[in-house]
């Protein structure tokens, strides 16, 4: 069986837990350490069985704690090859940590098998994670995406729950104190996704299987987990879906662990 949580989500910070009853991995450690540590205990996950770390991309959001976590906890680190030469060169890691590249390749760790996706966002080398336990579950974690690209939707396509990116909603962020340039930043190609975006998306994966949604790195400036809540889940409604029959959705917190889902 596999067992997800949303430790931390948000432009505060990004950490979730992936594995099984017998180990599992973390995807990104975007806040402190002692953040992290807490939020695994509140969930009885033992940082012990954390078999490694995997890291989307270089933002301090998404790597904020992996230092200190790995003076604690001696495991590997895999991302993209830009990314990791990005941790190496600006001092983000101990020395001696094993750092592996995902480029074309799967990671076995324990009774999970990891693949990574390039994701369009303005980083170097940013990227998704896909993850199945070896009893055929299978988990992706997509945030910081410009728009849905064919490399993204095909990481996410047949998986059972997936974490995706509902940072804005698009009326907020044209009414929002921010600049003009970080507005265009947010809503461009390369910058994040919007409620309507992840609603179609969302409506598209319940049509080929997919039955578990988290929405992930909501802007606390220009969304509220009860808006984009509503936006997805009144496109599934309105495509025929219902909610506790055909899928389950839930936004991960900014603050605090979310639900421990166990499928």
């Amino acid at each position: 069986m596999a067992r997800f949580c949303p430790l931390y989500s948000g432009s505060s910070g990004n950490a979730s837990y992936v594995g099984t009853g017998s180990g599992g991995i973390l995807v990104d450690a975007g806040v402190s350490c002692k953040s992290i540590l807490a939020a695994l205990s509140a969930r009885e996950i033992d940082p012990n069985q954390i078999e490694g770390v995997f890291i989307t991309h270089e933002h301090i959001d998404h790597i904020r704690g992996l230092k200190v976590l790995l003076k604690k906890h001696r495991v590997p680190v895999y991302s993209s090859a830009p990314t990791l030469d990005y941790l190496i060169q600006n001092d983000m890691v101990p020395p001696g940590t094993r750092l592996e590249p995902m480029e074309g390749r799967t990671v076995e760790l324990g009774s999970l098998s990891v693949t990574a996706f390039d994701t369009p966002h303005d980083a170097a080398g940013s990227v998704g994670y896909r993850i199945e336990t070896a009893d055929g579950r299978k988990v992706a974690v997509a945030t910081d995406l410009g728009h849905v690209s064919e490399t993204v939707r095909e990481g996410i396509t047949g998986c059972d729950l997936v974490l995706l990116e509902a940072n804005y909603d698009p009326g907020m962020l044209r009414c929002s104190s921010y600049p003009y340039y970080l507005k265009r930043r947010i809503a461009s190609e390369n910058g994040h996704l919007s409620n309507d975006c992840c609603a179609h998306q969302v409506e598209q994966l319940v049509k080929t299987g997919s039955t578990r949604f988290v929405l992930a790195h909501l802007s606390r400036e220009n969304n509220l987990p009860s808006l984009a809540f509503q936006t997805i889940l009144g496109a599934l409604q309105m495509a025929g879906c219902q909610e506790n029959r055909d899928f389950t959705l839930s936004v991960a917190p900014r603050g605090e662990p979310g639900e421990l889902v166990v499928f």
